[in-house]
C-alpha cells in the first residue's frame, strides 16, 4: 500500500464503521458460516481494519481458537483495539501483509473486502498459500455484496488496479495461476471465492 493510501485509511478510520452499511450481523455470520469457521481454528484476518469481523470470529473459534488481525493502517488498528481489546483470543499486528511475512500457520486466511486494494494479488496469494496456510488450510476472498457494488465504491484513486471481476471470473483467473479454487457463493448479496491447500 502506498503512503497516500495508508494516510487515507488513517484519516477515515474514526468514521469507517458508520460507512460500513453491508456488514450487518446476520450477513457477517452467514459469510463466516459459509467460509467454514469452526471452534478451535487459527484464523488470519488480513486488512482487518476496525475489526468488523473480529467479534464474530472470536466467538466462532472459541477459547481454543485464535484470531490474528493484520492491517497496515495504525488509525484503523487504533479503532480496532478500542472496540475489541476485551477479546481474549484475538491479537493485532500492524504490517503490510503484501511485503512482510506473518508468523504462524493458519487454518483460514480471510481477505474480507480487501482484494481490490492488493497491489500484487497473485504474488501475495502465492506467498500466503505457501507460507501461511496450515495443511488443509484455506484462503477466502469475500464481500457482503457483488462486484458491481464494490467497483462503484472503488471508482476512484483508492483502489490500485483493475475492477473486481465476478466471483466466477476471479476463480477462473486464480485457477489459471495454479490455485485450487472454487466459488462458494455468488449473488448480489454474497461474493465468496475459496482457495484450498
Amino acid at each position: 500500500m502506498t503512503a497516500d493510501e495508508i494516510a487515507f485509511f488513517d484519516k477515515i478510520a474514526p468514521r469507517w464503521d458508520s460507512m460500513e452499511i453491508k456488514s450487518l450481523p446476520p450477513k457477517v455470520r452467514l459469510i463466516l458460516t459459509l467460509c467454514g469457521v469452526e471452534p478451535g481454528m487459527r484464523v488470519l484476518d488480513l486488512g482487518t481494519g476496525t475489526g468488523v469481523l473480529l467479534p464474530y470470529l472470536s466467538e466462532m473459534v472459541g477459547p481454543d481458537g485464535h484470531v490474528t488481525g493484520v492491517d497496515i493502517s495504525r488509525g484503523m488498528l487504533a479503532e480496532c483495539e478500542r472496540k475489541n481489546s476485551h477479546l481474549g483470543n484475538v491479537s493485532l499486528e500492524c504490517k503490510d501483509f503484501e511485503t512482510e511475512p506473518i508468523d504462524g500457520k493458519f487454518d483460514l486466511v480471510l481477505l474480507y473486502c480487501v482484494y481490490p486494494h492488493l497491489h500484487y494479488p497473485i504474488a501475495t496469494l502465492r506467498r500466503l498459500f505457501d507460507e501461511s496456510l496450515a495443511p488443509e488450510g484455506r484462503i477466502i476472498i469475500a464481500f457482503p455484496n457483488d462486484e458491481v457494488f464494490v467497483n462503484n465504491i472503488h471508482a476512484d484513486k483508492h483502489a490500485p488496479h483493475e475492477p473486481l471481476p465476478s466471483a466466477t471470473s476471479l476463480a477462473a483467473r486464480l485457477a489459471a495461476a495454479g490455485f485450487p479454487t472454487r466459488v462458494v457463493a455468488e449473488s448480489e448479496e454474497l461474493y465468496i471465492v475459496e482457495i484450498e491447500k
